[in-house]
């Protein structure tokens, strides 16, 4: 499975970074979670074809995490695209979303593909999509608004994404993770309603995780530093444009 990232800023604005947006894919499978400034152009650079992305699953409804939908959909109509696209989100966010796509007036462009909108309870641990050998399940991530973190399972290797979030017990529950994807919104400090790297260090047990991919990162916070004080091959600070596989 390569784990693509598109983007991995936090939500204030960066010089180096997009806001974060990942894409899962394996054997031609593609999963795009969040989507962020200019996907289409990204998803390109990982040689995602626009016309075989399978599904775009939203974590949650700030506008980081979802503002690039628009320019997503230009593109895949204007490529011609022709395979059904899934748009999963959680119930609270349906509204929302049609509402949106309302907006965008997307019924009155010449699409050539259907958009199905797909709901979920995201206060509940359910299996989302399947497909590739990826299976996706969500579970409830500790944000201020509805928000849910996923776990991916392909050839038998379990991967975490927190989402936007607080430190969660969830997450500490697993025996093992072969790669734990965690937002850090700042190094040390803590944040309301998101993490920092030394908390993810502190409160979850490293040793029962093979991998941990830091995204969600702001501008001229002190990550270099605090990793190279843990002198830890495990920790990997996210770079736009970078992938992972596992």
């Amino acid at each position: 499975m390569d784990i693509h990232f598109l983007g991995t800023g936090s939500a204030y604005p960066g010089s180096e970074r997009d806001n974060t947006s990942i894409c899962f894919s394996n054997d031609d499978y593609h999963v795009l979670v969040d989507v962020s400034g200019n996907p289409c152009r990204k998803l390109k650079q990982f040689q995602v074809n626009l016309g075989e992305l399978d599904a775009v699953v939203f974590t949650h409804f700030h506008i980081d995490h979802i503002y690039g939908l628009p320019s997503l959909l230009w593109g895949m109509w204007l490529e011609d695209r022709k395979k059904p696209l899934r748009i999963l989100c959680d119930y609270r966010n349906e509204k929302k979303l049609q509402g949106w796509l309302s907006t965008m007036e997307a019924d009155q462009w010449p699409i050539t593909f259907s958009v199905k909108i797909e709901t979920f309870d995201g206060d509940r641990v359910s299996e989302l999509l399947s497909g590739g050998g990826m299976s996706f399940s969500c579970f409830k991530a500790l944000h201020s608004v509805p928000t849910v973190g996923l776990e991916v399972r392909c050839a038998g290797r379990v991967l975490v994404y927190s989402s936007d979030s607080e430190i969660n017990a969830r997450i500490g529950e697993y025996d093992h993770i072969d790669m734990l994807i965690h937002e850090a919104t700042s190094a040390r400090k803590v944040v309301g309603n998101h993490s920092s790297l030394v908390e993810v260090v502190e409160k979850y047990d490293v040793e029962r995780i093979g991998k941990i991919v830091l995204v969600h990162l702001s501008d001229k916070e002190p990550y270099e530093e605090e990793v190279e004080k843990l002198r830890t091959s495990k920790l990997i600070i996210g770079e736009d444009l970078m992938t992972q596989h596992m």
